[in-house]
């Protein structure tokens, strides 16, 4: 466990870079996405992943929408499988991450909260006018839902910054999981 917290500390702040995407209509867009995770690490065998993610997207160069969220998973490993996977979205791209699934119903607790530069309308975040450079100077937009916890069952994916990260996290979460008594999914 301590491995994992340490791999994802070295990661640090993970970008994307702008990729050009071809959507139906064929105007052409860019998308750069920016991550920082914190982990925490809850003995005996849970986890807290706290990410703050930026997502910047630029429509034929001239207008930028930008939607800046906290997100926080807390998961238990004995409710975890051991088949965790590194992936990669889309071909070319450096956005990595690695995927974990649920055996039993209610194991991922995740809450999603909107961010927003102190003093900033949240609109001048979805006109442009405002570029996210630094994730840690972003607050709550009101408050976080600290109250009102979402159950996401299934699965969960954590941002991870190169392909060598994401195989090594996949396999010490995996041997992580099975050490805590984990266990495949029985259909």
């Amino acid at each position: 466990m301590g491995f994992i917290k340490d791999t994802w500390e070295a990661c640090a702040t993970m970008r994307s870079g702008l990729q050009r995407m071809a959507p139906k209509d064929g105007a052409p867009w860019q998308l750069d996405r920016t991550a920082k995770v914190d982990v925490v690490v809850r003995p005996p065998s849970s986890f807290q992943f706290i990410t703050r993610l930026n997502e910047r997207m630029r429509f034929g160069g001239a207008l930028d929408l930008q939607a800046p969220v906290e997100k926080v998973q807390e998961f238990d490993l004995r409710a975890m499988s051991p088949d965790v996977s590194s992936e990669r979205e889309g071909e070319g791209t450096n956005l990595y991450g690695v995927r974990l699934r649920c055996t039993r119903a209610a194991c991922v607790t995740e809450w999603v909260a909107t961010l927003l530069i102190p003093g900033k309308p949240m609109h001048e975040l979805k006109t442009g006018r405002l570029i996210v450079a630094n994730l840690e100077e972003l607050v709550y937009e009101d408050r976080a839902p600290k109250d009102k916890p979402g159950e996401k069952k299934g699965e969960l994916s954590l941002p991870v910054c190169d392909a060598a990260a994401a195989e090594s996290l996949s396999k010490a979460l995996s041997h992580a999981i099975i050490k805590a008594g984990g266990k495949k999914p029985l259909f």
